[in-house]
């Protein structure tokens, strides 16, 4: 499993910080702690040294029971989690910007230089 930009520019391997990761890239759905375990790319007995912690800081919220197990998300109403949530944020945002400006730039010119072209083909076609 490939580290997330969040991951890798921060340069943190923490499994808490991977279950975070996880969550926040997936905030829409709720997951047992097998789901996270794989989902982090965690070994269910990492798993289950951090998840004291997780439940400690009250970063994750059980959501509810399927049938034995316990389905989980990120507490998105918790102060760490929402600092977490617009760091990861900025980082995307910054890496978005910096990447996507020079392709733009590439791309407007490209299409200033079809554009001229089309001209000196239609101005031929005039003549």
């Amino acid at each position: 499993m490939d580290d997330s930009l969040f991951i890798r520019e921060l340069g943190i391997k923490s499994p808490m910080l991977k279950v975070l990761d996880f969550l926040m890239d997936n905030e829409s759905f709720d997951y047992s702690k097998t789901d996270i375990a794989e989902g982090s790319g965690l070994s269910r007995t990492t798993l289950f040294k951090v998840w004291p912690r997780l439940e400690e800081l009250e970063l994750i919220s059980a959501t509810r029971t399927v049938g034995q197990a316990k389905m989980y998300r990120l507490n998105k109403q918790n102060p760490i989690v929402k600092k977490l949530m617009e760091l990861d944020d900025a980082i995307s945002e910054y890496f978005a910007q910096k990447h996507c400006a020079p392709m733009a730039a590439s791309l407007q010119e490209n299409v200033s230089e079809s554009a001229a072209s089309d001209r000196v083909l239609a101005k031929a076609e005039v003549d």
